[in-house]
């Protein structure tokens, strides 16, 4: 039986090659939320397959290939964003496209939405597959909703982005001019606990202005006031 032919030395990764891409993969999608050290990441996640992906880049996109899509799942993630990140935007072979691929696979199957996609991401999926990445439900009617009126001038709190104290919060007020405007409560930073107020969205009806919302979000954030809910067309993503 004649043999393959053996790997590049250069493309040879380290044996716990997978754990740290699925480390990494944790840490790209969600920084924050993944509780790993940002100023260890480089070091200890990236750093080491340097020298091997410039070497022979084509080696090293094959072998981290055969390495991460039967592991599957964060670890394909964090491989497409290894090869990005050490080979550059413009780096293209058929396997780095096949965990790519996988790895966007996996998202969608959870139920992430594409606005926590790259642009580069987005252009991907759709040069590869000739279907929506997911489909929510519409957006009720004026029949069908249930939105409580506003005065003029009133202001009601109608989203909280996350849990964290310094977190944005959402408010609808009605213009005095007419309209309505989705105004953001920001912390000024850090520490600081004033905040700092911007529009960031505006309509002629309530209505269409929680319809403007929700497909901002397509999922939903932290906390989401009833009325709102009915307007973000996808459930709650499974990552």
């Amino acid at each position: 039986m004649p043999q393959l032919p053996r790997m590049p030395r250069s493309a040879r990764l380290p044996a716990d090659a997978v754990p740290r891409m699925e480390k990494f993969g944790r840490f790209e999608f969600d920084p924050v939320g993944s509780d790993i050290d940002a100023s260890d990441v480089w070091a200890e996640l990236q750093q080491p397959f340097l020298e091997l992906a410039q070497a022979d880049p084509h080696g090293f996109a094959r072998a981290l290939a055969d390495a991460v899509l039967p592991a599957g799942g964060f670890a394909l993630f964090g491989a497409a964003r290894t090869v990005w990140n050490l080979l550059g935007s413009d780096f293209t072979s058929s396997t780095y496209d096949a965990v790519r691929m996988g790895a966007l696979e996996f998202l969608r199957a959870n139920g992430v939405p594409d606005s926590r996609l790259s642009a580069d991401d987005r252009r991907f999926w759709q040069r590869h597959r000739d279907e929506p990445w997911l489909v929510g439900r519409p957006a009720p009617t004026l029949e069908e909703a249930r939105v409580t009126p506003l005065a003029p001038g009133e202001t009601r709190r109608i989203a909280r982005m996350t849990a964290a104290p310094e977190s944005n919060v959402l408010y609808v007020r009605a213009a005095p001019g007419g309209g309505f405007v989705a105004v953001v409560d920001a912390p000024a930073g850090e520490g600081d606990p004033t905040c700092s107020q911007f529009d960031w969205s505006a309509a002629e009806t309530l209505h269409g202005l929680y319809t403007r919302i929700g497909e901002a979000f397509q999922t939903p954030v932290h906390w989401v006031a009833d009325e709102l809910l009915p307007f973000i067309p996808l459930p709650p993503a499974r990552l």
